[in-house]
């Protein structure tokens, strides 16, 4: 494939307006082989003509070129200018289990303008690590702990004491998350609005129900996965910005539905995926619950009497927008 580009602006706004066209049917690789290619024709014609645009106009140009984080990196070997503004566009980290503290912290520093930090199979001093991150200036509003083996319970106390932005935590496939470590949570960030939880098998109905008692803003709730969880108490208060609620492949049954839906009556998306436990009368109480019910993911739930009634079901809710059934037929009004 060949690119029309300007050999003597190689940099100027027409060719990168003209990479905004180009990004929606070009594969990545191929963008940043054409980015490198500009780095190195800026190089031999340094001495022409070079149009510079001022740095928010090139900010407007990246934010709108839908790319991610590699194109970013290849962006920034383009020139310094181009470095100093996608690192100022960066929004998210990752931290890897090779990295040590020191690295990750100049890493934070780099990208002033971080709001999403991801921490993965940390088994250094993951609390030390959270402890030194909190003391930057930083306005981080999601955290995401993945495949951890062990939870940071000093390290995120240190950590909502210095940053009070945070509303979204994932936990994923966080081994021996305990009850203590779940009102750790609760009462360490009580604004949250997101809960993210899948694939942890040890925490239990109480841990969840301090987490929705305490977080009264919450609006996010993913509990997939969640084998070990058995939410069959009533609970006695109501959860009424809860929004979206992700059960798919537990032990959920209808009784447990009727249970979490009178209390969660506000929910507007409902994923019950692989619950073998559900049946249609369990549908049936959420339907009767959650009267602003939009979608409802009802995807490998065995009971075959749900086919036959998708139109009952629309009946008895109006607000259905999408129903997903069977194996990932969908039914859209």
């Amino acid at each position: 494939m060949e690119y029309n580009i300007s050999s003597e602006y190689p940099a100027s706004g027409y060719n990168i307006l003209y990479l905004l066209n180009m990004k929606r049917t070009t594969p990545t690789n191929s963008l940043k082989t054409l980015l490198l290619n500009m780095k190195r024709k800026r190089t031999k014609t340094n001495s022409l003509k070079f149009q510079y645009l001022p740095d928010d106009c090139w900010e407007l140009i990246f934010k709108n070129m839908r790319i991610d984080d590699e194109d970013y990196h290849s962006l920034s070997l383009v020139s310094k200018q181009f470095l100093s503004i996608t690192n100022r566009l960066r929004f998210s980290l990752t931290i890897k289990d090779c990295q040590t503290i020191q690295e990750a912290l100049n890493l934070v520093r780099r990208f002033p303008n971080l709001t999403s930090l991801h921490l993965c199979g940390q088994g250094g001093d993951l609390d030390e690590l959270l402890r030194q991150i909190s003391t930057l200036s930083i306005n981080l509003t999601s955290l995401k702990l993945y495949d951890l083996r062990t939870m940071p319970a000093n390290g995120l106390l240190d950590f909502s004491q210095n940053i009070k932005t945070l509303t979204e935590v994932t936990c994923s496939k966080t081994e021996y998350l305990r009850t203590t470590h779940m009102f750790l949570i609760a009462d360490c960030f009580p604004n949250l609005q997101l809960l993210d939880l899948n694939h942890c098998e040890d925490i239990s109905q109480k841990g969840i129900y301090r987490v929705l008692y305490r977080c009264r803003n919450i609006r996010h709730l993913n509990l997939a996965d969640c084998s070990g969880v058995k939410l069959h108490r009533m609970m006695k208060f109501q959860v009424l910005k809860l929004e979206v609620l992700n059960l798919s492949n537990s032990t959920v049954d209808d009784r447990t539905l009727n249970v979490i839906t009178k209390s969660c009556t506000e929910i507007l998306q409902l994923s019950l995926k692989f619950c073998d436990h559900v049946t249609y009368e369990g549908v049936k109480h959420v339907l009767q619950n959650c009267k602003q019910l939009r979608e409802i993911n009802l995807n490998g739930v065995k009971d075959d009497t749900i086919l036959s009634n998708l139109a009952s079901m629309v009946l008895l809710r109006p607000s259905l927008r999408k129903i997903t059934y069977g194996l990932g037929q969908c039914w859209v009004p």
